[in-house]
């Protein structure tokens, strides 16, 4: 392919779920459409959120694909692997590789991701520390992971606790560092973290909270993680945890109106009518989502939209559920009362919690630990609205405030 060789209808860049579910759902609108995918990883787009459980050894490197490299063929979808977009060029609806060659388009499609992000703690730069954002990645760990080592994971959140959980069945001698109260504080209310805590400890994974890290130390490297009180934990390996930001490098170039990500309107269009943002690269009413689910719907409504299909992005509550510990969690919506109309009530026994936060007793949140067996009946129940009395007659169990 020389420059300007190559013009596409439909120019997705990015081969995660977002850019994925963009092109199946042109394609499934028009089967004569011109679709490209552009990829800056070596692999075919692959099911970034099943990365932990690739990590545990619950699932198999071909079985991480979306799509089979014959799916691609079949779909006459252009797939464009080990590539970079450097610039996009508004006028001349051209997009530059970084080789310089030129991709024209009609409609584009962002669906470029995000980046982990490292907080500048003082040795963050030593060879071992790491994040998790790619197959490389994982392939990079599970290669460290063949000896027995010491793992330090900096972030207790989602990514972090997985991350944890899933290379603890190597053997790895693992530590949990949180900065905040509690584990999941974007997720749990702190009597939830304490019972999962609890959970997690029984799997030989240590964990400290709050831990304020001092610094990462080693000669060339990593070698210890020092704490703020003078402790020092050993580590082979480090995994920082501590949330992503979007990619907005093309955007701001080409002068696209930004946030803390891309801003889209419902249709995921952007400030430009002929550009189109979906998953983790953008925002929308002030939301970046980060998550799985979001990022496939709003995938398919931009590709819907670029196509003239008209469609709209419905934004829904986010919810969580761990998928590695092998321990049951689910959180919906919110957890702490913030109003004088909220209260919280919870139901415990044994080893099984449940915590619901009401505002003018409606269900407005909620935290599951165990094998409650409310879930469905927790999410629809939120989902509708209904009120904390209509629930608790129909569980039947002793909520307490």
């Amino acid at each position: 392919m020389t420059s300007l060789d190559l013009t596409s209808q439909f120019l997705i860049i990015g081969g995660g779920i977002a850019g994925v579910s963009a092109a199946e759902a042109i394609r499934s609108l028009d089967t004569n459409a011109d679709i490209t995918i552009i990829s800056d990883e070596h692999n075919l787009p692959y099911l970034r959120m099943s990365l932990t459980r690739y990590l545990a050894g619950e699932v198999a490197l071909e079985k991480l694909d979306l799509h089979d490299q014959a799916w691609y063929q079949a779909n006459r979808i252009e797939l464009l692997t080990d590539q970079r977009v450097e610039n996009i060029l508004l006028e001349q609806k051209q997009v530059v590789l970084c080789d310089q060659r030129r991709i024209a388009y009609e409609k584009l499609i962002l669906a470029n991701g995000a980046s982990p992000f490292v907080p500048p703690i003082p040795g963050h730069e030593l060879q071992g520390v790491m994040t998790l954002r790619s197959l490389e990645d994982a392939q990079k760990i599970l290669e460290t992971c063949k000896e027995p080592v010491n793992i330090v994971c900096i972030g207790g959140g989602l990514l972090g606790l997985e991350i944890a959980g899933a290379i603890s069945r190597h053997g790895a001698k693992i530590t949990v560092l949180e900065a905040l109260d509690w584990l999941l504080p974007r997720q749990l209310g702190q009597q939830a973290a304490l019972i999962l805590q609890k959970e997690i400890e029984k799997l030989s994974i240590r964990v400290i909270v709050p831990a304020k890290v001092k610094q990462i130390t080693g000669s060339g490297s990593v070698e210890a993680v020092e704490l703020d009180d003078g402790s020092l934990i050993p580590a082979d390996l480090v995994l920082i945890s501590a949330g992503v930001r979007p990619n907005l490098g093309l955007a701001k170039k080409a002068g696209l109106a930004l946030n803390r990500g891309i801003v889209v309107d419902q249709h995921m269009r952007t400030s430009r009518a002929d550009i189109f943002a979906a998953g983790d690269v953008c925002e929308f009413e002030g939301i970046c989502y980060g998550l799985w689910i979001p990022a496939k719907n709003q995938g398919e409504v931009a590709g819907k939209n670029a196509f003239g299909d008209p469609a709209v992005f419905q934004a829904d509550a986010p919810s969580t559920k761990l998928k590695v510990l092998g321990i049951d969690l689910f959180s919906i919506g919110l957890f702490s009362p913030t109003l004088e109309s909220d209260r919280l009530v919870t139901w415990q026994d044994g080893e099984k919690y449940a915590s619901l936060l009401l505002r003018n007793e409606v269900i407005v949140g909620a935290n599951l630990i165990g094998k409650t067996g409310l879930d469905l009946k927790v999410k629809k129940a939120f989902e509708m609205g209904r009120s904390f009395q209509d629930f608790k007659n129909e569980v039947d169990l002793s909520f307490t405030e």
